[in-house]
């Protein structure tokens, strides 16, 4: 169960962020850029355990913006879901746009007749539910670190650590908005509690380890692409590369931000139905085709999207859920678990995303 609650985890996080991370890192420059992903590391992993806490101190079965819901209220509650949706819209818009591109380019169809035929793969496992994906979600962390061994050995005689130190620091919000996008995952937690059947010490462990190993992947990878191509990264890093390098890189980009699409879309469906009572095949229908319309109306930008999504959208609703942690605890008196460090940990939690929202606003 500990291996499929982190494989599910790290399968959420490690989606289309990381590979827009590189690029973003040439705006702030190297050093502030990773300064920024550890900041970012710690209070996502806060964030998991505040979702922990929620999900094993409510008794009945709730998504996110259910539980937030029992305890802020329902007009917070019909905000949260809102919220929630919007994050599940972006996040689903950045990994279709991502996934379609890397198609279109091997297959030189068109990427908006790629993008309808994996759309429609991707509703039919939506569709169908969790189950599909648990197993391969462990397979695919194996190959994604077994990926970054070959990309070390391979491109290794080719990094330049002057590389590294050459951007100049022009905007550091894009780079916050995207690291938290890339780091986003504490949603799932819900999803978790049912793989352990809410066992609280693996499912803080699988906060602890399964935001360990993206941040070790997302500093590696980064460093890595950077030290080699720096200013000429592409915004999906992986197109960067070429030959057979290129297509396994673009292969296991493609996987990951297919597997984090799934889940994406397993969380939005889930959520229509257990909060909302809408039924799997309406909720399937809204969850998934809502990017794809807005993709082949507005042809956003991939970079954009997840600054965005990340910056506003997920720090809007970290900070709900961390309001909804300190109500919680007002009214619940013998709880199963609670975030260690009292009512500083969600205080300081609060402020870190609204100095994130505040700064995205500005810019």
């Amino acid at each position: 169960m500990l291996l499929a609650s982190i494989a599910t985890l790290v399968g959420i996080v490690v989606g289309a962020g990381f590979l827009g991370i590189p690029k973003a890192l040439t705006l702030s420059g190297y050093a502030p850029g990773v300064l920024i992903m550890v900041i970012v590391a710690f209070f996502m992993l806060i964030m998991c355990l505040f979702a922990t806490e929620l999900s094993l101190n409510t008794k009945k079965e709730y998504q996110m913006p259910g539980i937030i819901r029992k305890y802020l209220g329902s007009k917070i509650g019909l905000l949260s879901g809102i919220i929630f949706a919007l994050i599940s819209f972006g996040a689903m818009t950045a990994y279709l746009l991502g996934c379609s591109s890397i198609l279109s380019e091997y297959t030189s169809i068109n990427q908006n007749m790629i993008m309808m035929v994996y759309f429609a793969v991707i509703f039919f496992i939506v569709y169908k539910g969790l189950k599909l994906i648990e197993k391969a979600e462990l397979y695919l962390g194996i190959g994604i670190i077994i990926f970054l061994a070959i990309l070390t050995i391979i491109l290794g005689n080719n990094f330049n650590a002057d590389n590294l130190f050459s951007f100049e620091t022009s905007n550091l919000i894009i780079p916050l908005g995207v690291i938290i996008f890339s780091f986003g995952g504490f949603n799932v937690m819900t999803q978790i509690e049912q793989i352990t059947n809410g066992d609280k010490n693996l499912m803080v462990k699988t906060s602890v380890i399964g935001m360990f190993i993206p941040f070790i992947f997302f500093l590696a990878f980064s460093t890595l692409m950077l030290g080699v191509f720096g200013n000429n990264i592409a915004d999906i890093a992986t197109e960067s590369l070429t030959g057979i390098i290129g297509i396994i890189g673009n292969t296991i980009a493609f996987l990951a931000m297919t597997s984090s699409y799934i889940i994406s879309g397993l969380l939005l469906k889930d959520m229509l139905i257990d909060d909302y009572n809408i039924g799997k095949t309406k909720s399937t229908l809204l969850a998934m085709f809502s990017p794809l319309i807005f993709i082949l109306i507005a042809s956003p930008n991939f970079i954009n999207t997840l600054a965005f999504t990340g910056a506003l959208l997920s720090g809007l609703f970290a900070i709900i859920v961390a309001f909804a942690v300190i109500k919680h605890r007002k009214i619940i008196r013998k709880k199963y678990y609670e975030t260690p460090g009292g009512i500083i940990t969600p205080i300081f939690t609060i402020l870190f995303f609204i100095i994130g929202i505040i700064s995205i606003i500005i810019d």
